[in-house]
């Protein structure tokens, strides 16, 4: 449709698009007016006066049916022959319009694109910002994880550096967040805080009870080990006395022995040398002894040579008995010698055992009176407070034990 032909059709007149009422009469004028409609609206009324059961009146609707799809089609391809060609038209006015506004419009829209792009970034930025701080506040949650099974010095570090964090610098939005946050973080430590220091007590007294026992465990080994060694020591220094009335043989076997014995820490700890010292002691007191022994089986061999002797040949009572006593004489005399020698090697430089001492046995020929051992002695701790001490009870008690020896040889003689 042109501009001529709607000028034509009303008449010279510009028709305006704008009102339906008339745009309706120009486009449908031609197929449908309200005469039209008002004549098919009498011959089809609403009231149905064909029976469809009937078939000359089915044939009739379907001729109806027919005449109404002709009229409705008519009008809708007038409607899209109307409209096609109103869009080109207006399409034309468009671009016109266009042209002129598009100056301004271009503009405008360069803006708002770049206002809307600058609030998107502006948005986004603000919404990394928020993450990030909502990141921090969901990080206080992990130090209650860090602190689980810690001890309370790590907790209390911990404690603090919650307490350091700054609540002021969160955005408004998140600031009560955080806050609160904090202050939960911070009441669940103080709590693992002091549940961590009553366990970290009940511990130190279990620690503190496990070192008191095994101080106790440790000062009675110590002391069993010390009353080990004094055993040993004691053994060691008692040796001598178990070798009274054995031969030299035996005894030199104990001698030798002990010199191929040495002292270990491992057995004696700190009192080795001590034990080095009495070891040499004994081996002195041993070999004293083995002299002894070895005169005293000398002199006894002589006296049993000379008894064979005698009852080979026999002799004169007088000088049998003269003989007899002389080798009793004699085996006495090496005996007291050896005795002299043993005592002098004992201690020179001793009273009770140096060559002032006197012996009833040596100075008498009446029977002696019984000697009597003496029964109290220094303790241990004082003879191992004082090596003098400790070493004249060691002579005395070989003196005692030597005493005893002669004693007892004594009796035998006499009761002979």
């Amino acid at each position: 449709m042109t501009k001529d032909k709607i000028e034509k059709e009303v008449n010279g007149e510009l028709v305006e698009l704008v009102e339906s009422t008339q745009i309706i009469p120009f486009v449908f004028s031609e197929s449908v007016t309200e005469t039209t409609l008002k004549d098919l609206r009498k011959q089809y009324p609403k009231k149905l006066k064909l029976d469809m059961s009937n078939d000359d009146d089915f044939k009739e609707a379907r001729k109806i049916r027919t005449e109404r799809n002709k009229i409705t089609t008519a009008i809708d391809d007038k409607r899209k022959a109307y409209c096609a060609e109103v869009k080109v038209y207006s399409d034309k006015l468009i671009g016109d319009i266009d042209k002129i506004y598009t100056p301004y419009i271009e503009a405008f829209e360069t803006e708002d694109k770049r206002r809307k792009d600058e609030a998107a970034r502006i948005a986004k930025e603000r919404e990394e910002f928020l993450s990030k701080q909502r990141n921090e506040i969901a990080q206080m949650g992990y130090f209650t994880e860090q602190c689980k099974g810690q001890n309370s010095q790590f907790i209390a570090d911990t404690i603090e550096a919650v307490d350091l964090v700054d609540t002021e610098a969160f955005d408004k939005e998140l600031i009560h967040e955080a806050i609160d946050t904090k202050k939960s973080i911070l009441e669940a430590l103080n709590n693992m805080y002091q549940a961590a220091k009553a366990a970290e007590a009940v511990e130190a007294e279990r620690e503190q009870l496990r070192i008191q026992q095994e101080a106790i465990a440790q000062q009675e080994r110590l002391q069993k080990q010390a009353q080990e060694i004094e055993q040993r020591i004691n053994n060691l220094r008692n040796d001598p006395m178990n070798y009274f009335g054995k031969s030299s043989q035996e005894v030199m076997a104990r001698i030798q022995q002990l010199e191929n014995f040495t002292p270990s820490e491992e057995k004696f700890g700190d009192r080795t040398n001590e034990v080095t010292q009495v070891l040499a002691q004994v081996i002195q007191q041993l070999t004293m002894m083995h002299t002894q022994q070895s005169q005293v089986e000398q002199a006894q061999q002589a006296a049993n040579q000379a008894q064979a002797q005698q009852i080979e040949q026999p002799q004169a009572d007088v000088t049998q008995a003269a003989d007899q006593g002389a080798a009793t004489e004699s085996a006495e005399q090496q005996e007291h010698e050896a005795l002299t020698d043993v005592n002098r090697m004992l201690g020179q430089n001793e009273p009770l055992l140096g060559e002032s001492f006197k012996s009833p046995v040596f100075e008498s020929t009446s029977a002696p009176n019984d000697y009597t051992p003496l029964d109290v002695w220094p303790s241990s701790q004082d003879r191992a407070n004082s090596d003098e001490l400790d070493r004249i009870c060691d002579q005395l008690a070989l003196a005692e034990s030597y005493i005893e020896m002669l004693e007892q040889r004594l009796n035998k003689a006499l009761a002979a």
